[in-house]
């Protein structure tokens, strides 16, 4: 014999679970532009664009006949040059993070969605690798 099924409680009918992955967390419809205008200033933020908006900075430091644009070994001075190839590092690792998403993502086909991945794993290891040479050229002193 067959047992019915207990009638659920208003309790379980407003808490209980749902059929299915469970709890979804509601969907954010966020416009690009807002995205890439969040992207763009955390990126100015992290590379040094305070410190060029409110301090005189140089373009590039010459000595003799030769230009840097980095000041090796000395945390006190910043040049422009030295912002932005930080801020250009910064942008190559957040297009790389974007690419292995969407490749991830992606319902293409498996070739495409692969060489978009791969490319983007090249591309963020690219950034972080230049990233942590731009670091030990700065804090020479320190190591």
């Amino acid at each position: 014999m067959l047992k019915r099924k207990p009638k659920s409680s208003k309790f379980t009918k407003k808490f209980g679970r749902q059929k299915g992955l469970g709890w979804k967390l509601p969907a954010l419809n966020v416009h690009p532009a807002a995205i890439a205008a969040m992207v763009f200033l955390a990126v100015f933020l992290a590379g040094g664009g305070l410190y060029l908006l409110f301090e005189p900075t140089l373009p590039a430091i010459s000595i003799g006949r030769q230009v840097y644009p980095i000041v090796p070994s000395q945390l006190t001075t910043q040049t422009l040059s030295e912002s932005l190839l930080a801020m250009i590092f910064l942008f190559m690792g957040v297009g790389g993070g974007y690419m292995i998403w969407s490749g991830l993502q992606s319902p293409v086909g498996h070739r495409p969605s692969t060489v978009k991945t791969t490319v983007g794993i090249v591309m963020l290891i690219a950034s972080l690798a230049s990233l942590y040479i731009l670091f030990l050229i700065k804090f020479s002193l320190l190591f």
